[in-house]
């Protein structure tokens, strides 16, 4: 019985050491032929119609541009006009508005006279009724006494009408200068659109405008992409996905990119499609290159793709 444990705890070591090396024996690298493509493409369109005036001859002629930096300028000229007179319209709107604020600081003073002139006539009755119940003056005079209390107190209420009217157009006025200052911004915006910038630092392609050419809005102007973020696209056959642990074909594998000067660059599959090709029967996979070395590599480089264990 002894015996029999011994062999049997033997036989379980055996097994565990040979596992990792029947795995390494398992994997079969597999060579394959791809090419270098940008990570991420942004396409640059122009957001207006127009006619070129000026375009950047650094980024003609070198292709490479910074953050912020102005690559082509439509004409300009109607865009400017319309913020001169947007900026007119908007000098006419606050004068409108401070006239509304003078004619309610007048009215308030109206609204003050009056109600002095009230208070006067009011008293005046107050004193004219007391002399005609002591017979010192007669209905006709009391009368009269009576019908400019009445004015009086017409004309107070007069005088808050205008008042609140006077407060309904400075609440209009401001809105129209509120109106106003939007339609400037607005025609701000359409002279931002006559520009097209680069929104980072990258690499220009098919980038040709030409002065004097009129374009329409949405009409690409450029793409830009960053030169340290590549891809290799390669293609692997149906039958090299059946079993991906012993061709290493695993998003997150590390694989060996060979240029054709002989360097080596390292890289890892980020991806790999779901979608076979009907005829060919093969899938597209993407390879995410190293920052440091898909620097230095040209878009559309053929490379030698060699897939690496994922433990090595």
């Amino acid at each position: 019985m002894p015996f029999f444990m011994t062999s049997l705890k033997f036989g379980l070591a055996i097994t565990t050491l040979a596992s990792p090396a029947l795995t390494q024996d398992n994997f079969k690298p597999i060579k394959l032929a791809g090419t270098v493509v940008a990570a991420n493409k942004t396409g640059l369109s122009y957001e207006a119609q127009g006619c070129i005036k000026s375009i950047s001859q650094d980024a003609l002629k070198l292709g490479k541009v910074t953050a912020g930096q102005i690559l082509v300028e439509l004409d300009d000229r109607a865009a400017d006009l319309a913020i001169r007179l947007a900026k007119a319209r908007i000098s006419d709107l606050d004068a409108a508005v401070y006239e509304r604020d003078f004619a309610i600081t007048v009215a308030k003073a109206n609204l003050s006279r009056v109600k002095e002139e009230q208070d006067f006539v009011d008293r005046e009755f107050e004193r004219t009724k007391i002399l005609f119940q002591r017979g010192l003056v007669n209905e006709t005079t009391l009368e009269a006494a009576e019908r400019r209390k009445l004015d009086a107190t017409f004309s107070v209420d007069r005088t808050h009408e205008v008042l609140e009217s006077t407060k309904t157009s400075r609440s209009r006025a401001r809105i129209a200068l509120d109106i106003g200052q939007l339609e400037l911004e607005a025609r701000k915006l359409d002279l931002d659109a006559l520009t097209v910038s680069s929104p980072f630092n990258g690499v220009l392609l098919n980038f040709d405008p030409n002065i004097g050419n009129c374009v329409s809005q949405g009409a690409l102007a450029a793409e830009i992409y960053i030169p340290d973020e590549k891809n290799v696209e390669t293609f692997i056959f149906v039958d090299q996905l059946v079993n991906i642990e012993s061709t290493g074909v695993i998003i997150g594998n590390p694989v060996n990119v060979s240029r054709i000067n002989g360097i080596i660059c390292l890289g890892i599959f980020s991806g790999v499609d779901t979608e076979a090709n009907l005829e060919t029967q093969n899938v597209k996979t993407t390879i995410k290159l190293d920052s440091s070395c898909a620097k230095s590599m040209f878009l559309n480089e053929a490379v030698e793709i060699e897939t690496l264990p994922a433990n090595n």
